[in-house]
C-alpha cells in the first residue's frame, strides 16, 4: 500500500514492475494507493496488510501506538518534506507563521508530524499559534493560495514543489535544518510479520525488487523516465516539469550504492528522529529506535534484499529500448 498515487516519485517501484522484477522474485502484488501515510500505518496496525509505504514521522509516530512497527527500508534515506513561502514573503522562519495561516496537503498527511515538529521547535502551538490549512496536493488551488495570501507557507514534499517550480514559481525554504535528518518515505512492517517465514519471504522480495528498480534508475536514468512516462502519461504531459520533477527525486533518493543495504537508515539516524519528535512533542518518546529500524530482524531482512545481480540488472538498463 502506497500512501500517494504512483507516479515519478515511485520510479524504482515502477521499473521493477516494468523490468519483470517482482514477477522474477514469484511475485503477484496487488499494490493499493492510499490516502495519506496515518491510513497506512492504521491498515497496517488493524492487520488488514503486511507492508506498506509511510512517511517516516508518521510510522515512528505509529510505532509509539504499537511497538511491533518495522521500518527495514527508507525511499529516500533523508527528509522529503519541507515548508516553503513565496519568494520574497516576510516570512522567513516558521517563528514568523505566528498569527498566520499554515497549508497543508491533507490532516493526516505524511508532512503533519513535521509540521508539528518545527512549530514546536519555534515554540508555536498548531491551531492555537498558526492555524492549518488544508490545501490539497501541488495544483492551481494550492498555488492560488499561497498566491492569494490565504496561507503564508505550505508544507508538501519536495516532489509535490517540483510542480511548482516547472511552471517558473518560486520560493524560500523554511524547514529547519533540524529536520534533514528524518527520513522520507519508508517500507513499513511489523514485528509479528517478520516472525512468520512465508510473510518475511515476501516482504524480503519487495525490498529486493525495488533495490534492483533503484540500481536500474541510477544506471540508465533516462531509460527510467522513459519508463514511468509510459506507465504514468499523466506525469509527463510537461515534460519539462516530468524532467525537473525526476531530478528532483534522484538528488534527495541519493544514487545506488552496492556496497550498503539500499534505503537503510542509521542508528544514529533513528535515535535522531526520534529525538526531533520526542522534543517537538509530536510522540512522547517510546519508542525503541533500535527495534524499529536496526534490529537484528530488520538487518538481516537488509542483507537479504541486497544480495541482487547486479550486473544483470545494469545490463537490462543498458540494453533498455525506448
Amino acid at each position: 500500500m502506497l500512501p500517494f498515487p504512483r507516479g515519478i516519485f515511485w520510479t524504482p517501484l515502477i521499473v521493477a514492475e516494468d523490468q519483470g522484477y517482482f514477477t522474477d522474485e514469484g511475485l503477484d502484488l496487488t499494490i493499493e494507493e492510499a490516502d495519506g501515510s496515518g491510513f497506512v500505518t492504521q491498515q497496517l496496525i488493524a492487520g488488514n496488510i503486511d507492508f506498506g509505504f509511510s512517511g517516516a514521522a508518521s510510522a515512528v509516530v505509529a510505532a509509539e501506538t504499537d511497538p511491533g512497527i518495522r521500518i527495514p527500508m527508507c525511499y529516500p534515506a533523508s527528509n522529503i518534506f519541507i515548508i516553503v513561502t513565496p519568494e520574497g514573503s516576510d516570512v522567513a522562519s516558521v517563528a514568523d507563521l505566528r498569527g498566520k495561516t499554515l497549508g497543508i496537503t491533507e490532516a493526516g498527511g505524511g508532512e503533519e508530524p513535521i509540521v508539528n515538529a518545527a512549530l514546536a521547535e519555534a515554540g508555536l502551538q498548531p491551531n492555537a499559534d498558526v492555524t492549518l490549512l488544508p490545501i490539497g496536493g501541488a495544483g492551481p488551488q494550492s498555488l492560488t493560495a499561497l498566491q492569494d495570501g490565504t496561507v503564508a507557507a505550505y508544507a508538501t514534499s519536495f516532489a509535490d514543489l517540483a510542480t511548482f517550480t516547472a511552471s517558473g514559481n518560486k520560493f524560500t525554504d523554511i524547514t529547519p535544518e533540524s529536520l534533514d535528518v528524518i527520513p522520507g518515505d519508508c517500507m513499513v512492517t511489523t514485528g509479528a510479520v517478520l516472525e512468520d517465514p512465508a510473510k518475511r519471504e515476501v516482504g524480503v522480495k519487495i525490498a529486493r525488487a525495488y533495490t534492483m528498480g533503484a540500481a536500474f534508475t541510477d544506471a540508465n536514468p533516462e531509460a527510467a523516465l522513459d519508463i514511468v512516462c509510459k506507465a504514468v502519461p499523466e506525469e509527463c504531459t510537461d515534460m519539462n516539469y516530468a524532467q525537473i520533477y525526476f531530478d528532483e527525486v534522484r538528488r534527495y533518493a541519493g544514487s545506488y550504492q552496492p556496497d550498503s543495504p539500499y534505503g537503510a537508515v542509521s542508528a544514529e539516524g533513528w535515535q535522531t528522529t526520534v529525538d526531533v519528535l520526542r522534543d517537538s512533542g509530536v510522540i512522547e518518546g517510546t519508542v525503541d529506535p533500535v527495534a524499529m529500524g536496526t534490529g537484528d530482524d530488520i538487518t538481516g531482512m537488509q542483507q537479504e534484499y541486497s544480495e541482487i545481480d547486479l550486473p544483470a540488472v545494469q545490463e537490462d538498463a543498458q540494453q533498455y529500448a525506448p
